[in-house]
């Protein structure tokens, strides 16, 4: 014996709501003296900076390419 298709997807449609009205509600306020909800961390005060090593770095980086671009290249005077 067959369902109908209207029946037949009724209770399809049934079968995979079923999971949505079952489930726990999250959004309710915790019960007193139950488990609270987590909070993120307060930020304390960010670190300096190393600004002596990041201007040393700074022109070390300059030094390498204006160094790099001093190099002669190795062309003929036919070039």
């Amino acid at each position: 014996m067959t369902m109908p298709s209207a029946l037949r997807r009724a209770a399809i449609a049934c079968t995979l709501a079923l999971p949505l009205f079952a489930a726990p509600a999250h959004a309710q306020p915790p019960a007193p003296g139950g488990p609270q909800p987590l909070r993120p961390p307060t930020p304390g005060k960010p670190d300096e900076p190393p600004i002596i090593m990041n201007y040393l770095s700074l022109f070390v980086i300059i030094a390498t390419v204006v160094g790099a671009n001093l190099i002669p290249s190795k062309r003929g005077h036919q070039d």
